[in-house]
């Protein structure tokens, strides 16, 4: 597998050659899908129907059960189907978005025509995959979601208040507020976005109600949490949901002084691992690639990156001292004496 650079942008009219003239399309994401996903494909559902009325189904792989996801998901009636339950003859084409074919967290249903791919993360070459006849990769972009308002601006077709609410989103959280790798598309698509979205909607969803289980598993990471001066390091056993492993990483890169956040725990049979940086030119993605060696695969973009070591060779113990030997030595903090977080003054 050989990582590629961002591509230049494709001619967007050429979307419009590769679709079916009628029947219905498939539209998936990565496992466990985060705002960035879920806004794009409400963005890309609206532009086939209003543009080219073309039905969609979607596929959603993973359960979601980060809090605010979850509120989108429901807010916004973002419905779809098992994966189990799909027939391809029923569908003449699919669309990937957020994602890429050869990720180890994206695994689409099979025997339907993969027909585009839009990403905003590192692209990926595999000799095994197909030639895609629309494929739209550019780690350039913030988000996946302004790559869809991008395409929603070319075809003239305005979002409506769902669609626009679903796509800020996306922006909106995978920019941290355009604060975190974000671009003068990225800040177009959200102040454009911005004014037509639902702010009921958007402020349900900053502030979702959590559950018991939601600070008990806050407070086992602070608990394992290790403090090596630049690097957070709370590695976990058994976590909730993947995205709590997310949340964790984020939560810890506030504290004053850190410049990375490492977090894991194990989910669904797979340990699940989220980098968070917040130094300048930092970049989580090679480095989580080298923590996980070949043990794991991984995804990111800019500051953030996620990724996963499945369980069927490795005990929790072993891929946990593994992770902290890696990283460690990846960061020259090898020898560094570590605090536990009720340690830090």
């Amino acid at each position: 597998m050989l990582f590629l650079p961002p591509v230049s942008r494709p001619d967007l009219e050429t979307f419009a050659s590769i679709l079916p003239q009628s029947g219905k399309i498939m539209l998936c994401t990565h496992r466990h899908p985060d705002p960035d996903g879920l806004g794009a494909i409400v963005g890309i559902c609206h532009l086939l129907k209003q543009k080219f009325g073309l039905e969609t189904d979607l596929v959603l792989e993973g359960r979601i059960r980060r809090a605010e996801n979850v509120t989108m998901r429901d807010l916004l009636e973002i419905h779809a189907m098992p994966k189990d339950g799909v027939d391809p003859a029923a569908y003449n084409g699919m669309i990937i978005v957020d994602s890429q074919p050869c990720f180890s967290h994206t695994h689409p249903p099979a025997g339907i025509p993969l027909l585009a791919v839009f990403d905003h993360h590192d692209g990926v070459s595999d000799d095994n995959i197909e030639p895609i006849p629309f494929e739209w990769v550019d780690s350039e972009f913030g988000a996946t979601s302004t790559m869809v308002y991008e395409l929603l601006k070319h075809y003239d077709v305005e979002p409506d208040k769902r669609t626009a609410t679903a796509l800020f989103c996306g922006v909106r959280y995978d920019t941290n507020n355009l604060l975190r790798g974000a671009t003068a598309a990225d800040e177009e698509a959200f102040r454009a976005l911005e004014l037509t979205a639902d702010r009921q909607i958007i402020g349900a969803i900053d502030q979702p109600p959590l559950s018991r289980e939601h600070f008990q598993q806050l407070h086992r990471g602070i608990n394992a949490c290790q403090d090596y001066g630049t690097l957070l390091l709370t590695l976990m056993d058994d976590v909730l949901s993947p995205e709590s492993v997310a949340e964790i990483a984020d939560w810890f890169l506030r504290l004053e002084g850190q410049q990375w956040s490492l977090a894991g725990g194990a989910c669904d049979g797979r340990y699940q691992v989220s980098l968070r940086c917040d130094m300048p030119g930092g970049d989580a993605y090679p480095a989580l690639r080298y923590i996980l060696g070949d043990k794991g695969a991984c995804g990111g973009h800019g500051r953030m990156a996620g990724g996963q070591i499945e369980l069927d060779e490795m005990s929790i113990s072993e891929v946990k001292m593994h992770i902290q030997s890696r990283a460690l030595e990846f960061l020259s903090l090898t020898g560094v004496e570590a605090r536990g977080l009720s340690a830090i003054e």
